[in-house]
C-alpha cells in the first residue's frame, strides 16, 4: 500500500468542490474591482477626489490557529482498513488586502499531518488471503514527523450581521509543501483478518506476531500537494481595525480554527 494514493485521492475529491468555490469568489472580487464608479450626486464637486470610506481598500495581517482533522471513517472511504483518523494544530499568518466586502488573503501555514500509528491496509487488499498491511509508525518512534507548509490565496465575502459581526464565505487555492515524512513496516500477517488485523499484523518489534516485516522505510510521497480551501465562518470587530475570525471548512482536510487581525 501507498499512503501517497490515499492523500491522492482524498485531495482529488475535495479539490473540485474547493476551487469552484474559490473561483466563484475571485470573480466577484475581480468584477466588483471592475465595475465603473457610480454617477456624481447632482449638485457635488466630481473632481473632489473624495472616496466613499466604504469602498477604500486597506491593508491587514493576522495570525491564525487551526485544528487540522479526518476522522477513521471519513479516511477508509479510501483504504480498507485505517488504524485511526489524522488530527494536528496548525499555526500560520496571513497577509490581507481588503476593499469593501471582499477580502483576498494570502496564507502562510504549518502543520504536521502523520496519520494515526497503527495497521493500514489498502482498498481491496484481504490480509487473511496474504495481502501484505503496513505498519504506520507514531512520529515519536519514527525517524522524522511528517508535515507541510502550505502557501494560498483565498478570497471571501463578507455579510454585515450588525456593525460589530459579519458572516463571511469564500475559497481559494494554493501549495503544500511536504516536510519531514511518514515510516512504516511493511508486513505479512499471521492468523489476522481485515476486521481483526492485531497482533498478527503487528511487527515483532512491536509486540506483535506478524511472520515477517521489512525494516522501517519511508513513504515515497510527492514533494507538493494542491492545497484548496473553501471556508464559511463568521467576523467579529469589536474595536475599529481589529477583527477575529471563527470559521472552518475544508483546507484540503476539513478544519475549525481562529485568527486575529489587524488592519493598517
Amino acid at each position: 500500500m501507498r499512503l501517497s494514493q490515499l492523500c491522492v485521492g482524498t485531495i482529488g475529491t475535495l479539490f473540485t468542490l474547493a476551487l469552484a468555490t474559490g473561483a466563484a469568489s475571485a470573480q466577484a472580487a475581480l468584477d466588483e474591482d471592475t465595475q465603473p464608479a457610480e454617477p456624481a450626486a447632482p449638485g457635488a464637486d466630481a473632481g473632489d477626489g473624495v472616496e466613499d470610506p466604504a469602498r477604500a481598500i486597506s491593508y491587514g495581517v493576522a495570525l491564525r490557529l487551526r485544528s487540522v482533522f479526518a476522522p477513521a471513517g471519513m479516511v477508509e472511504l479510501f483504504v480498507e482498513r485505517a488504524a485511526g483518523g489524522v488530527s494536528n494544530i496548525g499555526y500560520g499568518i496571513e497577509f490581507i488586502r481588503r476593499r469593501g466586502d471582499v477580502e483576498i488573503q494570502f496564507g502562510i501555514e504549518h502543520e504536521n499531518i502523520s496519520p494515526a500509528a497503527g495497521v493500514w491496509i489498502a482498498k481491496g487488499d484481504n490480509v487473511a488471503a496474504g495481502d501484505e498491511a503496513d505498519y504506520i509508525l507514531d512520529p515519536d518512534d519514527a525517524r522524522d514527523k511528517l508535515g507541510w507548509y502550505t502557501f494560498e490565496f483565498t478570497f471571501l465575502n463578507h455579510s454585515e450581521i450588525n456593525k460589530h459581526v459579519s458572516f463571511r464565505y469564500g475559497g481559494g487555492a494554493g501549495l503544500g509543501v511536504i516536510s519531514g515524512g511518514l515510516y512504516r513496516y511493511n508486513v505479512i500477517c499471521n492468523g489476522a483478518t481485515n476486521s481483526s488485523p492485531e497482533p498478527g499484523c503487528v511487527p515483532g518489534i512491536k509486540g506483535g506476531t506478524a511472520l515477517s516485516a521489512s525494516s522501517d522505510e519511508k513513504y515515497d510521497l510527492p514533494p507538493v500537494f494542491p492545497v484548496v480551501n473553501a471556508i464559511i465562518g463568521v467576523q467579529i470587530k469589536p474595536v475599529d481595525k481589529l477583527v477575529i475570525n471563527i470559521e472552518g471548512g475544508i483546507r484540503t482536510f476539513p478544519f475549525f480554527g481562529i485568527s486575529t487581525g489587524y488592519f493598517f
